[in-house]
């Protein structure tokens, strides 16, 4: 494995040994590259103090290096080039500072790893150690010297028998923000994972290392538990960045958020630690610092709404009920106490999927202190309120204040009529809401909508408290325009109890509006009654169940059998035979399912090889209905076969003279008297010979006579031979 992990052997480069306070933050990383020879893309991201940094100490290669988990064990190293470097930008470009210039450097390599040369169920590490940080750093102690270790952990690549895909998270560029003495901050510092797994954040004390200003760049050391930073008196994790509100996360978004107390440059890190399927699979760290200074005071704008006939500003815990024909558009206020500050106003339906709604104007710029401007909210028609419903609007009011916008949130609830718009109707073919089922009984019933206006539909059901597909309800939602119709079927499961009732609503929505729909809902209420059941009946075709058969006869054994239900249960006819296979023997019966009523034909042509030497032979049929009905039943009738050899009959008496004269009388020499067949003894051939021994019939076929024409008359004998017996005899032909 070192062999396609190490690159390069390290190399320490003379750029690298010059002492320099440049480290601002940053993390390692490790993605996959599918469907590519270099499967891997593993790198560093840092950030680099652009003002106090020493230029020397940006080095072109980093070395990282990856230990086994386990047992700290160095796996191999990699020396990844640098690809990428650009200035960090603000969230508000206008609002830099002079003292605050921050690069984000990128150095990658994609390489090949064998997943099968990483199988340690505890999994490996990747570290980067170097020296130093940032010397202006307020919260540590001596910040100049302290080194900075950026650490990874990730998954075995080889897992269960199979390639175990995993890549770190990835997180998007890190603004440049500062952050104001005693006004809140926020920013993201939360990223993405390209498998779906779950990232969990948390502060933590930030990684040293083993690096320091004598060895700035010390080749990386695996170990179970690197050095820390030390904080200065009166800081820890609890209050990284200390004020009214110190620095938190949140654990889920990677959101952070402080209200510092006092100016300083305050570094941190964050652990992110990623789950699949609640198992933990890896976890990075990653450092930054953030600059608090002092700034101007500075107001938040104001959203102001007065309603039409009132004296008093609206409180959001009010109602605004907008009737037929009253105007369609009402004011708002925004104020600002600073001069020249640019607002822009938003807003959003928070409980509708469209606004339906416009602002206007939608920004502005102060002239004067507490400058005011007065904006329209005009509805449009689809902005409605359905059951009595009020739709929330949320104006957002931004100004454009320093590190971040300052900003205000007015919530206004308005009712508006309907104006317009006819609801639709939907209905059942049912006769009314109550219909009483039976478990394990279908049920089908057709489903209507209908709109007057001939607006776009939708037609749905949902059951009340429960999940119509969990019942084995089956009724899917459709659309179309003025009148669409489903068909809603169910049978009733065999768990349902009776005196249970259950609710379905079917609702048809008016979808002109789309994203607020205009509803109507009908119930049915399913009443479950108990499931009386007859048992069902099979009987075959025969006079009496009985049968019994000469093999060899002209015809073999044929019957139908006959399943009946009197309830509508779906029934099912098999067979099966007492002590041997049906299909072996040779029978034929194919089983069936239906309702109420169904059939099967029956036939059998036994062959001697059944007998297996005996006289005869019985088998016994058992043809079996069961009903499919909660309370299942059934019912058996049994047909006996007996099959037996034909047993042996004497030859017949034939005549000793023919006249072949063609008059119709004594033509032909018969043999259709010959004996049937047996198991034992069978028709073999017939033979016939003139007086000097030639032959002149032969047949191997039983035949019915035989009529010569163009023979001579006399005398002549045959011969007719079975397995067992044959007969001889003599004839005259006369002409």
């Amino acid at each position: 494995m070192k062999k396609r992990i190490i690159l390069f052997i390290l190399m320490l480069f003379a750029i690298c040994e010059a002492r320099a306070t440049h480290i601002v933050g940053g993390q390692l990383f490790i993605t996959q590259n599918p469907n590519d020879y270099y499967n891997y893309n593993m790198g560093l991201t840092m950030y680099f103090d652009a003002l106090n940094g020493n230029p020397g100490a940006e080095d072109q290669i980093v070395t990282i290096y990856v230990f086994r988990k386990r047992d700290n064990m160095l796996i191999g190293s990699l020396e990844a080039p640098k690809i990428e470097r650009k200035s960090v930008t603000y969230a508000n470009p206008l609002c830099g500072i002079s003292s605050l210039e921050t690069y984000m450097i990128t150095y990658s390599r994609t390489l090949r790893l064998e997943p099968t040369e990483f199988t340690d169920s505890q999994g490996y590490y990747m570290v980067w150690d170097r020296c130093c940080r940032n010397g202006t750093i307020t919260n540590i102690q001596a910040p100049g010297d302290a080194g900075s270790l950026f650490y990874l952990e990730f998954p075995p690549l080889f897992k269960n028998n199979a390639n175990f895909k995993n890549s770190s998270p990835v997180f998007p560029a890190i603004k440049g923000d500062y952050a104001c003495v005693n006004s809140p901050f926020f920013f993201d510092f939360g990223g993405s994972d390209a498998d779906g797994d779950s990232l969990v954040y948390s502060l933590i004390t930030p990684m040293q290392g083993f690096s320091d200003k004598a060895n700035p760049s010390a080749p990386g050391r695996g170990a179970s538990t690197y050095p820390r930073l030390t904080w200065i008196n009166g800081i820890s994790v609890a209050n990284i960045i200390p004020g009214p509100d110190p620095l938190k996360v949140n654990p889920t978004t990677g959101r952070l958020s402080v209200t510092a107390g006092s100016i300083g440059l305050y570094v941190f890190a964050v652990q992110v630690d990623e789950y699949r399927n609640g198992q933990k699979i890896g976890t990075l760290t990653r450092d930054f610092q953030l600059k608090v200074v002092d700034c101007p005071k500075m107001e938040p704008p104001k959203l102001l709404f007065k309603p039409k006939g009132k004296n008093t500003y609206y409180t959001e815990n009010e109602i605004i009920t907008i009737k037929k024909g009253d105007p369609n558009c009402f004011e708002v206020m925004v104020t600002d106490p600073t001069i020249n500050q640019i607002v822009s106003v938003d807003g959003k339906a928070v409980n509708n999927s469209k606004n339906y709604f416009t602002l206007l104007p939608a920004q502005f710029t102060t002239k004067v202190a507490n400058d005011t401007l007065k904006f329209q909210i005009c509805l449009d028609e689809c902005f409605v309120t359905y059951d009595n419903r009020p739709i929330k609007i949320e104006l957002i009011a931004q100004d454009g204040s320093c590190p971040i916008p300052l900003s205000d949130t007015l919530s206004i609830y308005i009712r508006r009529e309907n104006s317009g718009n006819n609801a639709p109707t939907v209905s059942t073919s049912l006769p009314g809401e109550y219909v009483h089922v039976t478990a394990g009984v279908p049920i089908t019933f057709n489903v209507f909508g209908k709109d007057p206006d001939k607006d776009d539909l939708a037609l749905s059901g949902r059951g009340r408290d429960f999940n119509m597909t969990d019942m084995g309800m089956d009724f899917k939602a459709i659309s179309g325009k003025e009148a669409i119709q489903q068909k809603f079927t169910w049978v009733p499961p065999c768990n349902a109890k009776k005196g249970d009732t259950l609710a379905v609503d079917f609702k048809v929505e008016d979808m002109r509006c789309e994203g607020n729909p205009l509803p109507v809902s009908k119930p049915v209420f399913f009443i479950i009654d108990q499931s009386p059941n007859n048992p069902p009946a099979v009987k075959t075709s025969l006079p009496v169940q009985e049968v019994t058969y000469a093999i060899g006869s002209s015809s073999g054994i044929v019957f139908d059998v006959l399943a009946s239900d009197p309830d509508t249960n779906t029934i099912v006819l098999t067979a099966a035979g007492r002590g041997f296979d049906m299909k072996d023997a040779g029978m034929i019966f194919e089983g069936k399912t239906g309702v109420k009523s169904v059939t099967s034909p029956y036939s059998w042509n036994p062959e001697c090889a059944l007998l297996n030497g005996e006289a005869e032979q019985t088998f016994m049929i058992d043809f079996v209905t069961q009903d499919k009905s909660c309370a299942a039943a059934s019912d058996t009738t049994t047909v006996k076969v007996t099959i037996k050899d034909n047993g042996t009959t004497p030859f017949p008496e034939f005549p000793n003279v023919i006249t072949p004269n063609g008059d119709g009388k004594n033509d032909c020499f018969v043999f259709e008297e010959l004996p049937g067949d047996n198991c034992s003894d069978y028709f073999k051939d017939v033979t016939i010979f003139n007086r000097w021994g030639k032959q002149v019939y032969y047949s191997k076929v039983r035949p019915n006579d035989w009529c010569p024409k163009d023979i001579s008359g006399g005398y002549y004998y045959f011969v007719v031979q079975y397995t067992k017996r044959s007969y001889k005899g003599g004839l005259t032909i006369l002409k």
